[in-house]
């Protein structure tokens, strides 16, 4: 039965499309319009009205929205020990979206982009100041992730350490059998 009234469905939300739309945006959120010619404009906050066989809209956060990210192992230079030891970070950002309609057009997922790249420009800067004792690495980690999140309309509000501690580096017992090059030891 469901098979013989699907066309009454398509036919009934193809007439939807002609009516236009009210949608509430929140005082939390703008919205990004987009155009038949692909133009995209913000709107909002506030009720909009939008014709939906032309256009479409996509809601954007635009408060303060924070991160943490757990677990950023980082390697210690350390004299040949028994067991390889590592530093383990967890930082805290807080980032808000600047330019909506560059974060709409640029960025599936911010969470997503901006703690990878966190992740990997924390990193990057550690490893080229292993040698220093100050945490000079994070301010610089800091500034360059913020000129990288501008290009998508992203503003950095912070970047802190919530926690840091030593760990070392164990092997899982199914790993055993596999050297650190990639081959699987025979004997």
């Amino acid at each position: 039965m469901t098979g013989a009234l699907a066309w009454l469905n398509d036919l009934i939300q193809w007439f939807g499309r002609w009516i236009p739309r009210l949608l509430l945006i929140h005082p939390t959120h703008m919205g990004v319009r987009f155009g038949p010619t692909g133009r995209a404009v913000a709107v909002g906050p506030g009720l909009i009205l939008y014709w939906p066989m032309t256009h479409d809209v996509v809601q954007i956060p635009v408060t303060t929205q924070s991160i943490q990210l757990c677990a950023l192992i980082l390697p210690l230079d350390d004299d040949k020990p028994i067991l390889p030891r590592v530093a383990v970070c967890t930082l805290n950002l807080q980032f808000a979206i600047s330019d909506p309609v560059t974060a709409a057009t640029s960025v599936l997922h911010f969470q997503a982009l901006i703690a990878n790249r966190a992740q990997a420009l924390s990193a990057l800067h550690w490893l080229l100041a292993k040698s220093r004792s100050d945490l000079d690495w994070l301010r610089e980690a800091e500034d360059a992730l913020r000129s990288e999140m501008a290009t998508y309309g992203i503003h950095l509000l912070s970047l802190e350490i919530a926690g840091m501690g030593t760990g070392c580096v164990l092997k899982n017992i199914s790993d055993w059998t596999w050297q650190d090059d990639g081959t699987r030891r025979t004997t």
